[in-house]
């Protein structure tokens, strides 16, 4: 894990699009934002989830990038923009993985938005409850989201943090805790 030399950043999460760059100049509280990203080995990138997706972001020339994925972060295109940040900084041939999040199992959503989503997404973010009722598959509507940047998504735990154990979930219970990915590129000696 990251050493006494390792900077780490965080964001104030607004569920949005916007993309930080960071660098071991800006260490601590980055701002507001939803996916953070760097090429400078060294530098731990954090976001905090309950129920929203984290996704990890990397590329083979060490770039870097850690998104916190929700449904109206996906709709504002959050994912996108990480990619074109980190295209910035050099990456090219990203990959992504999605962690735990909410599954369409326990995510009731309303009709109107799912919709929306649906539209702007693809119709395979479409799912139901446990119960039957419409829900919002996250985990596909971040895959969408992957491919549509042309990021080649790899595999990362498949858990719905509304029903598995161990995991935090605001919408199942209400939880305060959350979940954090960390994001490192560790120096090359």
């Amino acid at each position: 894990m990251a050493g006494p030399d390792c900077g780490v950043h965080w964001l104030r999460q607004v569920h949005g699009r916007s993309v930080v760059t960071v660098t071991g100049a800006s260490r601590g509280g980055a701002g507001p934002g939803d996916a953070l990203v760097c090429a400078e080995p060294g530098e731990a990138l954090c976001v905090l989830v309950a129920d929203c997706a984290p996704v990890v972001l990397a590329s083979p020339e060490g770039v870097v990038g850690a998104v916190h994925a929700g449904w109206r972060g996906l709709a504002a295109g959050v994912v996108g923009a990480a990619a074109e940040a980190m295209a910035a900084l050099g990456a090219t041939d990203l990959e992504g993985a999605i962690g735990p999040c909410i599954h369409p199992c326990c995510y009731a959503f309303g009709a109107g938005d799912l919709d929306g989503l649906a539209t702007a997404l693809d119709p395979s973010v479409r799912g139901r409850t446990a119960q039957g009722e419409p829900a919002l598959d996250l985990p596909a509507a971040v895959g969408v989201a992957l491919a549509r940047a042309g990021i080649r998504r790899v595999p990362g735990p498949d858990r719905c943090t509304g029903c598995a154990g161990g995991l935090f979930s605001h919408r199942a219970r209400r939880d305060v805790a959350r979940q954090a990915l960390v994001a490192w590129r560790s120096p090359v000696p």
